[in-house]
C-alpha cells in the first residue's frame, strides 16, 4: 500500500471513529482491533501534521482541526458513495438534497414536483426548507435555489428567471384608500405598508417597497418616504394573509401570488418592476454534471415559463 492509498484509509479510520468517538465502536464496524484504530489515528496525526481528537481518560473530544476535517470528509465520502451508486446501478436513485426558500418551495417547486417524481421515481427527494443561504459544507445539500442578486463566486449558478415586484391588496382595501389608475403620494400615505424579509440578505426592512418606488415615473412617488403605518413579516404567506385581511398594501413577488389574484382574494392594481434579483440555481463546482444532479437542474430549467426567461 502507497502512501496515498494509507492516508485514505486513515482517514476513513478517521470519519467512522469520529463518528462514534469511540476507537472500539470504530474497530467493530471496520471488524479491526481498538488498537488498530488507535495506530491508523497517530498515524493519520503524524502525515497531517496535527491532533485530530483529545484523548481523556473514558471519552474522546475532536479538536477544532479534527472537527473541521471531519465535515470536509463526511462531504466528500457521501459524494463518492452516491456516485458509486449511480455508477453500479447505471441509473438515477438514491438520495438528492434540494435546499429551498419557505415561499418559493411552497408556491412555485412543489406544485411541479409531481412531474420530477414521475420521471425519476427511484430518485428520493429531501427538501431543505430555510429562508437564509444554506451552507454546502456543513449542511447535507446537493443544490439550492436562492432569491438573490449575487454572482456566487466559487459554485456553479444558474439563473431560472427574474422576479418582478407587485403591490397587493384587498378590493376592499383598494376601494378604501385608492381611487386613481396610479397612486398619489396622498394616498399612499394614509395606507399600511406591509413589509416582508423572506430571503433578503440581513433582513432588509422595506428593501422591496423602496425599489418599487424607485422604479415609478411619478417624481413624488420616487421620493416618498412617509410610510406611517407598517406591519413587517419575515415570512411572505404571512404579508399575503394579512393583505387579504385588509390589513394594508403588500409587496409581492408577481411569480408566487399568482393563486391570490386568480382566485380574486388579492388584487394588483398597480404597475409591476422588476425586483433587481432573480432565482438562482446553486451547486459546487463539477456537481452539475452527476446525473441525478443533471437531471435535476434540466427538469428545473424545463419548468420555467417563456414568460419568466
Amino acid at each position: 500500500m502507497n502512501k496515498n492509498q494509507q492516508m485514505l484509509s486513515n482517514m476513513y479510520t478517521f470519519a467512522i471513529a469520529g463518528k462514534s468517538l469511540s476507537f472500539t465502536k470504530a474497530g467493530e464496524e471496520l471488524f479491526i482491533t481498538q488498537g488498530a484504530v488507535s495506530q491508523r489515528i497517530k498515524s493519520l496525526e503524524e502525515q497531517l501534521g496535527f491532533s485530530l481528537f483529545v484523548r481523556m481518560t473514558r471519552r474522546l473530544e475532536l479538536t477544532k482541526e479534527g472537527d473541521r476535517l471531519l465535515q470536509a470528509l463526511n462531504q466528500s465520502f457521501e459524494v463518492i458513495f452516491s456516485e458509486l451508486e449511480d455508477i453500479k446501478f447505471n441509473e438515477l436513485r438514491g438520495e438528492l438534497y434540494v435546499g429551498v426558500a419557505p415561499t418559493f418551495g411552497q408556491k412555485w417547486l412543489l406544485p411541479r414536483m409531481k412531474d420530477f417524481q414521475d420521471k425519476y421515481p427511484n430518485l428520493n427527494v429531501k427538501l431543505r426548507v430555510k429562508a437564509s443561504r444554506l451552507d454546502f459544507q456543513h449542511e447535507p445539500v446537493d443544490v439550492a435555489i436562492y432569491y438573490s442578486k449575487d454572482e456566487h463566486q466559487g459554485f456553479y449558478h444558474q439563473k431560472l428567471y427574474d422576479e418582478d415586484l407587485v403591490p397587493v391588496c384587498s378590493q376592499e382595501y383598494f376601494n378604501t384608500y385608492f381611487s386613481d389608475e396610479a397612486p398619489s403620494a396622498k394616498q399612499l400615505s394614509q395606507a399600511t405598508f406591509l413589509h416582508c424579509t423572506e430571503s433578503l440578505e440581513g433582513g432588509e426592512s422595506g428593501k422591496e417597497w423602496s425599489i418599487w418606488l424607485a422604479n415609478q415615473s411619478q417624481q413624488e412617488l420616487k421620493s416618498f418616504d412617509a410610510m406611517q403605518r407598517t406591519y413587517h413579516f419575515n415570512h411572505s404567506d404571512m404579508s399575503m394573509i394579512a393583505a387579504k385581511n385588509s390589513m394594508g398594501i403588500a409587496i409581492a413577488r408577481a411569480s408566487l401570488i399568482q393563486e391570490y389574484l386568480d382566485s380574486g382574494e388579492l388584487i394588483a392594481p398597480f404597475e409591476r418592476v422588476s425586483a433587481g434579483r432573480a432565482y438562482d440555481l446553486i451547486c459546487l463546482k463539477g456537481q452539475q454534471s452527476r446525473p441525478k444532479i443533471s437531471a435535476f437542474i434540466a427538469w428545473l430549467t424545463s419548468q420555467v415559463t417563456p414568460e419568466q426567461q
